[in-house]
């Protein structure tokens, strides 16, 4: 087991081998230049569920994004999200509870980061990836957090928006993906309009709404699973046939 003390950031350049290839593929000329790591890099190469959310979301936001992560846990997709309050370290908390992995996206530099209070009880090195593509030293900004989420997009198969506004990193990051294609869910809140309106945005121009299941009272994900599964199977033939390529992007 990996302990912090034996942990440095290991610097990936995007002509690397071990860059994540989903990445370069979806982003194209877009994907960070290099990627500074810590932790188990090997999730790069496995499929990963991204959740985006605000970070003052309510208590039926950051459950529901709970729920979510444990059943994509289940599944045995790495949840990736950008290790903010709220809604992101409810989804790498859930994750590791169940067993499972994840990915934490930084919108700062990685020397900056230290495991968060909330996740320290189940923290495990083996389990986790700390990266960032900013310059090590590099304070918070709202515009890195803004590129942060791009990133999030890039590594995953599939994105849940639990809580958007009307404006905000949430809405752009979810807009992102209905642009390149990646398959978008939001949480669908009914009829209450004053929980996540960019979600109901979000929704009426093109995302999937995820409604509980009338059996269960839980989010239903299978259309989840199954949307995440074809649009990676698709990346990864897809890039196959594209390897030694200049074009990098999907559609």
């Amino acid at each position: 087991m990996m302990s912090k003390k034996h942990l440095s950031p290991q610097v990936i350049d995007r002509e690397s081998a071990a860059y994540p290839e989903r990445l370069k593929f979806l982003l194209g000329s877009r994907a960070p230049e290099r990627l500074y790591v810590l932790g188990n890099a090997s999730l790069f190469e496995r499929r990963a569920i991204s959740f985006c959310g605000a970070r003052d979301a309510s208590e039926k936001g950051v459950m529901a994004a709970a729920v979510c992560a444990r059943t994509a846990s289940q599944h045995e997709y790495v949840v990736a999200s950008g290790n903010a309050r709220g809604v992101d370290r409810a989804t790498h908390r859930e994750a590791l509870l169940q067993g499972g992995e994840t990915i934490l996206v930084l919108a700062e530099g990685i020397d900056r980061f230290r495991i968060p209070a909330e996740l320290r009880d189940v923290w495990d090195w083996d389990r986790v990836l700390v990266l960032s593509q900013f310059d090590p030293v590099a304070i918070w900004r709202s515009y890195q957090a803004m590129a942060r989420n791009s990133v999030i997009m890039g590594l995953s198969c599939a994105m849940i928006v639990v809580e958007a506004g009307e404006n905000g990193g949430t809405r752009a990051a979810g807009e992102e993906a209905l642009k390149l294609r990646v398959p978008l869910f939001a949480v669908d809140y009914g009829f209450d309009e004053t929980i996540a309106p960019g979600n109901k945005m979000l929704i009426r121009r093109g995302a999937t709404p995820l409604k509980k299941s009338r059996e269960t009272g839980q989010p239903n994900l299978k259309g989840l699973l199954a949307a995440a599964h074809t649009f990676c199977s698709t990346c990864d033939e897809r890039a196959k046939q594209l390897e030694g390529r200049d074009q990098m992007r999907l559609f």
